[in-house]
C-alpha cells in the first residue's frame, strides 16, 4: 500500500508499511513509552520554499528505539490503486548525499518523488539534515 503525502506546495509517495502510525498531529513531548518525539515540517524539510502548514495537520509516526520522529503534514491519502515507483537511475542515486528519494511515481500523469520514512527519521534522529548536503 502507498501513501500520498500533501504538503503546501509538493506531493510526495511513500510505502505505507515505512511508516508506524498516521493521525492527527499532536503537541506531546514524548509517546506512551517515553521516548522523546522529533517533529519535522516535511515541506520545509525537503524544499525549503515549501511552507509549514498552519491548518489541520497530521502526523507520520515513526518509531525508533530511543526516538520518535513525526513528520507533519497537511494532507495523507491511501491510494486506491498502488502506483508502479520506478526506482531513481544508479547515476542520479549515487550523488544523492542523503539518498531519502529511492524513486518516481506516475500520478495524474505528473513526477512524484518516492520517499524513504524510515531512512529519514533514522538520519534524523542521527542529527543529519539538508544543511549538510
Amino acid at each position: 500500500m502507498i501513501l500520498l503525502i500533501e504538503t503546501v506546495a509538493r506531493r510526495y509517495v511513500c510505502r505505507q508499511h515505512d511508516v508506524d502510525s498516521v493521525g492527527l498531529a499532536t503537541q506531546a513531548d514524548h509517546d506512551e513509552r517515553g521516548r522523546r518525539i522529533i517533529r519535522h515540517h516535511l515541506g520545509p524539510l525537503l524544499d525549503p520554499a515549501d511552507p509549514p502548514a498552519l491548518s489541520r495537520l497530521h502526523a507520520l509516526t515513526i518509531g525508533l528505539r530511543r526516538r520518535v520522529v513525526e513528520f507533519v503534514v497537511p494532507r495523507v491519502d491511501l491510494l486506491a490503486e498502488t502506483p508502479v515507483i520506478m526506482p531513481l537511475a544508479p547515476f542520479l542515486a549515487a550523488r544523492l548525499r542523503l539518498p531519502w528519494a529511492n524513486g518516481v511515481a506516475l500520478l495524474d500523469d505528473q513526477p512524484v518523488i518516492a520517499l524513504d520514512l524510515r531512512r529519514m527519521a533514522a538520519d534524523l534522529a542521527l542529527g543529519l539534515h539538508l544543511a549538510h548536503a
